[in-house]
């Protein structure tokens, strides 16, 4: 029998546990918002393409080692587990830009068979973009824009799905020292909805509210180098709730989730 996990649980432990990782990885989130920002500037930096891909490299690295330590003080230090968690972010990166790009590119195509299919437009290939803006907006309170509605949002279950799916990945990763990516899907299949409702509150609300300050910051930054690099590492730290939040309730997931957590099989007779 599955034990039944708890969704405020999760949400609580996530919070709690997460903020207070925060203290020993201080230096760690400094160092990943300071690389940040100077990715945000290296982009400015007309026909320069070494600059911004050694940042790219360098912040990644750095986000890296920010995850580790958040994990090491979740779950109690290990050794090792930067190499090993550098393969399976990469390996979930990859998997994410491989069903994103599928999805993606079947939401571009479809408005152009549904404006099609409902014969109010005629757009070829030389269509202004406000003229496609305008007959896809007028195509959306149609039934042609329901069918459309209907496919982005499966589009985006599916990409929810499997991020649920993955929540272990990272403190498998770190607790066994080795790279655990799909090797944790059996691990959350009995959980979903737990997983689910409390990521509304670890993952889903601070990243939107990252977002939402992102956006507001950059409208009042000046548009010179300085601006750049406090926006690249504001940026960064206005996000920091939500990877503290979501590495803690990872943690606390993990912990009820993994197969030693498991309870005994009940023997009769």
């Amino acid at each position: 029998m599955t034990a039944k996990i708890s969704a405020r649980n999760l949400v609580k432990e996530g919070w709690q546990q997460g903020l207070a990782a925060l203290g020993p990885n201080l230096r760690w989130l400094g160092l990943f918002a300071l690389a940040g920002g100077f990715y945000s500037a290296s982009l400015r930096l007309d026909g320069n393409l070494a600059a911004p891909l050694a940042m790219a490299i360098v912040s990644f690295g750095a986000g890296i080692q920010f995850s580790r330590g958040l994990y090491r003080s979740l779950i109690g230090p290990r050794p090792g587990g930067f190499l090993q968690l550098a393969h399976a972010n990469l390996a979930v990166y990859l998997a994410f830009l491989f069903f994103g790009v599928f999805i993606g590119f079947f939401l571009l195509v479809l408005p152009g068979i549904l404006i099609e299919a409902q014969g109010q437009y005629e757009l070829g290939a030389d269509a202004a973009p406000e003229l496609v803006q305008q007959a896809f907006m007028q195509m959306l309170p149609t039934p042609y824009g329901i069918v459309y509605l209907l496919v982005a949002g499966a589009g985006l279950a599916v990409l929810a799905y499997f991020a649920l799916r993955l929540t272990l990945y990272g403190a498998a990763t770190i607790d066994r020292g080795k790279a655990h990516v799909f090797q944790t899907f059996p691990w959350t299949k009995a959980h979903l909805k737990a997983l689910a409702a409390a990521s509304l509150a670890t993952h889903a609300a601070p990243f939107a509210a990252g977002l939402a300050a992102n956006a507001a910051l950059r409208s009042v930054l000046p548009d010179t180098a300085i601006g750049h690099v406090i926006e690249g590492a504001a940026g960064i730290l206005l996000f920091a709730p939500f990877l503290l939040a979501g590495h803690g309730m990872a943690a606390a997931a993990y912990r009820r989730m993994r197969p030693e957590a498991a309870p005994p099989p009940t023997v009769s007779g």
